[in-house]
């Protein structure tokens, strides 16, 4: 955990984007970075931050969907 922290802190460019839509779904921006960097999804809620990062142009391909 404080690895990723660290990673989006200091080396993430989309750092923006992951807030922007953090805040839009009410979670944290880490939660948002460590679902763009392959942590599994969880909850319907989960899911549409994926989506959504898909839309931004953030991911550019998931698995099973």
């Amino acid at each position: 955990m404080l690895l990723s922290f660290i990673r989006y802190r200091f080396f993430s460019r989309n750092r923006e984007t992951y807030r922007a839509i953090a805040q839009e779904f009410d979670t944290t921006a880490i939660r948002v970075y460590r679902l763009a960097h392959g942590k599994r999804s969880r909850s319907s809620k989960d899911y549409y931050i994926v989506k959504k990062l898909k839309e931004e142009g953030v991911l550019t391909a998931t698995f099973g969907g």
